[in-house]
């Protein structure tokens, strides 16, 4: 659909902010003038053109002007302490045994949602768990899964097509048939080495069928695990968990996530059982710097 955007040349102040910040939907014939708008259909309705018109001489029917909001500037983080929490956030697998309170729950997913996506399609949803039945059922099922995947990998035809593939190495495949095993026979035993009990699984999923939908959904997921630490929560990227719903419907299915979606990412939350105090540093970026 073409979005539908409206300039009020009485109070445009003809400084081409619009047409700088969106040259492929704003055009100028020449300077001190009104911009054209030349092509909508090309609009991604993401309202740049409203945020830098200071005479908010641009009107667009999808983004009511209730929804521009200002910047606080002074309550925004500095580079050090941006940096000091990436650097502190890690990878939480112990848990307090006490729910995540559910305003907490919904800051996060609110962060999240404020990730950016390709051509602005806000692709991404999110199924928020925190019945502990229903989370000991996802557990149960992607270890099922798990010990399936185990089985094939064992399975020396399987194996050798995997290698002539070069899809890894026979180190490599032992290794996962191997801990893929170790957390089947845990759970058997009622423990839980894929969820680690906690109380709240968020499953980000969209409409296999959008572009670039996966990396929509990730970028979420990164924007809410940044707010998860800065909430004072513990949180993992839940591998098993979307690997399963990869490769079956059972859990989504379970969960009444849509046919046509698919599940592209998952964390846990949780009040932290046991913490980290200090952050260990990565090896050196490789980069190539090219003029």
């Amino acid at each position: 659909m073409t979005a539908s955007i409206r300039i009020n040349g009485d109070i445009c102040r003809k400084d081409g902010l619009c047409v700088r910040i969106c040259p492929k939907v704003f055009t100028q014939d020449r300077e001190g003038t009104v911009p054209d708008i030349s092509r909508p259909e090309f609009c991604n309705e993401c309202g740049h053109c409203l945020l830098v018109c200071p005479a908010n001489a641009i009107a667009h029917d999808s983004i009511h002007p209730d929804r521009v909001r200002q910047t606080g500037k002074d309550t925004l983080p500095s580079f050090a302490q941006v940096d000091a929490m990436i650097k502190a956030r890690r990878s939480i697998r112990n848990f307090a045994d006490r729910p995540v309170e559910k305003d907490l729950i919904e800051k996060v997913i609110d962060a999240a949602r404020f990730a950016p996506s390709a051509k602005n399609t806000q692709s991404t949803y999110f199924t928020a768990i925190t019945g502990s039945r229903t989370l000991k059922q996802i557990a149960s099922m992607a270890a099922g899964w798990l010990g399936r995947s185990a089985a094939k990998l064992r399975n020396p035809v399987i194996r050798e097509i995997y290698l002539l593939r070069g899809i890894t190495t026979r180190e490599e495949l032992k290794r996962w048939a191997g801990q893929y095993e170790w957390t089947g026979r845990n759970m058997e035993n009622g423990i839980d080495t894929i969820l680690y009990n906690a109380p709240v699984l968020i499953l980000f999923h969209a409409d296999k069928h959008i572009r670039f939908a996966e990396a929509n959904a990730n970028l979420a997921l990164h924007n809410g695990t940044l707010a998860a630490c800065s909430l004072g929560l513990g949180s993992f990227y839940t591998g098993y968990v979307v690997a399963a719903c990869r490769h079956s419907r059972e859990i989504p299915d379970l969960l009444h996530i849509p046919r046509r979606h698919a599940v592209y990412a998952g964390m846990t939350l949780g009040h932290i059982g046991i913490g980290f105090s200090r952050w260990i540093e990565r090896n050196p970026a490789r980069v190539d710097w090219i003029e």
